[in-house]
């Protein structure tokens, strides 16, 4: 009995051993398991229409969207590509025109409010370039230009990029216009209050139409 109970211990000390070598081996593939389900679930998760389901599933966009289908039909590749792009287009849709007030800012109340009375094409560009690209300006077309930009031709224009125009009866390049640029020669403006008047509120227009190739003054890439 004495010279075989150190071979029980033994054969119990191998037991622990192998579990411990078991379930070491065993921790790093649970523990990679679990980064992989992680991560499809935050792929799932960017995909854009679980970005945008919020979004999506609003009945008052989808309206505004079958309305204006049309017009956001050149941009339409944008609602898979860049969701929140083009949902943030669609929301300022039909959007009077109206020099905005600035106070309260970043509060939901001020995007329904202004959504309601109106904004003009600096004080969209403005809103568009801050919460989608991510850049704050300040002022009027003109000091944007000025302050803000590098001034770039046409043919230099990517996403997020404005652009720049001077009044069709001037012969001066004195920029009363801005709008940003989207894809494929087209960008997204607020328009004039005669145009808002007249229903069209926000618009999305190419360069390559005759009346903005002669108002284009320059394209500006907001510096860093």
């Amino acid at each position: 009995m004495k010279r075989s109970t150190p071979f029980r211990n033994h054969f119990f000390v191998m037991q622990i051993l192998c579990l411990i070598v078991f379930v070491g081996c065993k921790s790093p593939n649970n523990q990679e398991k679990g980064v992989n389900d992680k991560s499809e679930d935050l792929t799932q998760f960017d995909e854009p229409e679980l970005d945008t389901s919020e979004e999506s599933i609003s009945q008052e966009l989808l309206s505004l969207e079958t309305e204006y289908v049309e017009m956001l039909s050149p941009i339409s590749s944008l609602k898979t590509s860049q969701p929140k792009t083009y949902w943030f287009i669609v929301s300022w849709l039909n959007t009077a025109h109206k020099t905005p007030d600035w106070n309260g800012y970043y509060s939901d109340e001020w995007m329904v409010r202004t959504k309601q009375r109106g904004i003009d094409c600096s004080g969209f560009s403005r809103v568009m370039l801050d919460q989608i690209f991510d850049h704050q300006v300040s002022g009027g077309s003109q000091g944007i230009l000025d302050h803000y930009c590098t001034r770039i031709g046409m043919k230099s224009l990517e996403m997020g990029d404005l652009v720049f125009f001077r009044a069709s009866y001037s012969k001066s390049d004195r920029i009363v216009h801005v709008g940003v640029y989207l894809q494929d020669n087209y960008f997204v403006h607020a328009t004039s209050r005669k145009s808002a008047a007249k229903g069209l509120g926000l618009s999305v227009n190419s360069l390559k139409e005759e009346n903005w190739v002669k108002e284009f003054v320059s394209g500006g890439k907001v510096k860093d």
